[in-house]
């Protein structure tokens, strides 16, 4: 099999499974992606257009660049086929929120910058860099756009592939800057998360480069099976691939193709995961227990050449009475928000502000819930609630 240069993408694909190594490259398969996937994309080329303009035009941004940048999103949103209205506002928002902190002096090196290289090794290594800034004399900063929801910390930027591919490469484009800032911009949260590589790491880097271009160039394609993985359910190619097909239809999982039941089968379905859930999520919440309790005492849990390791969230707080006397009355109203809970039980005693606050109340919806109910008419059946997620939590 023959890869004609390593990007980042072949990197990770080859490392997660050698399957995709072959649909992509290989029989050139098309990718089945979501919609996820294409507002990234969307996002991507908008912005991309919407800097390439400001650096013709070195000022700050007016209505008509506003107006230029979220057409470019819609077009190309339409163009990679993005169903969901809700994932359309979403990118004009991210889009909007982008040109609102546009920074005009940036001294920009490059925009959307394709590179096709060979590294000292001999190896073809290719990719594009978003934007390349000039910092100082000394020093640039390569930055990639990001769309997810989280942004990753400064540690597990260390060990990115493509940040690395993006330091090698610019080591050899502009060598007269010896120092290479790294960065990924979180354009959804407007968040920015900076890395470095170190010479060991580029030198590491170049090793794994080495490593990897052998072994896909020595693939043979009649031996490539698939690799189930953790990441399998949001692989563009799983509907090409037979290991994916034989788990989903194995007789021992409740994972039989939903294009293939009926509406019967379908809420037995439903009930019978959403009773599994509620036991694995127990068992995961002892197991958590079980393990809090070893690292209170110092004890590791190792097995098999792999650790539970444990990381720990921050989180943020201000007291709002400092907060108050730090920012002027007239922007307070940006910052601030109203806590719903503790607004309803100020207001529990006075009826004539409950419906005054009623009549303000601006109402949305976070995502269904779900639940199996009883049918008039029918035998009666227990009640299954889809429980909400994490994540809709944290939006209510």
């Amino acid at each position: 099999m023959k890869v004609k240069a390593l990007s980042a993408t072949a990197i990770k694909d080859f490392l997660q499974c050698r399957m995709k190594i072959v649909f992509r490259y290989d029989r050139e398969k098309d990718s089945i992606r979501n919609d996820h996937a294409k507002i990234g994309t969307a996002v991507h080329k908008a912005l991309e257009q919407f800097t390439l303009r400001m650096a013709n035009k070195k000022s700050f941004p007016d209505p008509s660049d506003y107006e230029f940048a979220i057409t470019c999103f819609m077009n190309a949103a339409t163009e990679e086929g993005l169903e969901n209205l809700d994932f359309y506002s979403d990118g004009r928002r991210i889009v909007t929120d982008f040109v609102d902190k546009y920074n005009p002096s940036e001294d920009l090196l490059a925009v959307e910058h394709k590179f096709r290289l060979e590294t000292p090794d001999g190896i073809p290594i290719t990719g594009s860099m978003d934007k390349v800034i000039r910092v100082n004399s000394d020093t640039i900063m390569i930055v990639d756009y990001k769309t997810a929801r989280n942004a990753a910390t400064p540690f597990e930027l260390q060990g990115d592939i493509q940040l690395s591919m993006y330091d090698l490469a610019a080591s050899m484009l502009w060598p007269q800057y010896p120092n290479r800032l790294l960065r990924l911009d979180f354009v959804r949260i407007a968040k920015n998360v900076n890395s470095l590589r170190s010479p060991d790491q580029r030198l590491l880097f170049r090793d794994l480069l080495k490593s990897v271009w052998k072994q896909i160039n020595e693939l043979d394609e009649s031996d490539v099976t698939g690799r189930l993985n953790s990441l399998c359910g949001y692989c563009d190619y799983k509907s090409y691939c037979r290991e994916y097909s034989k788990f989903v239809q194995n007789p021992d999982l409740p994972l039989q193709p939903l294009s293939e039941i009926s509406d019967a089968t379908f809420l037995e379905h439903w009930e019978e995961i959403a009773n599994k859930k509620s036991i694995l999520e127990a068992r995961q919440r002892e197991l958590k227990m079980i393990a809090h309790e070893k690292f209170m005492r110092g004890e590791a849990i190792i097995g098999n050449g792999k650790e539970l390791a444990s990381t720990q969230q921050s989180r943020t707080n201000y007291d709002i009475e400092q907060v108050v006397e730090l920012i002027p009355k007239e922007d307070l109203l940006s910052v601030l928000s109203v806590n719903k809970s503790r607004l309803d039980r100020y207001s529990k005693d006075d009826l004539g502000l409950k419906n005054r606050l009623a009549n303000i109340a601006q109402i949305s919806y976070n995502q269904p819930v779900y639940k199996v109910r009883v049918v008039k008419g029918s035998l009666p059946v227990e009640e299954v609630e889809d429980e909400p997620t994490n994540e809709d939590e944290s939006a209510a």
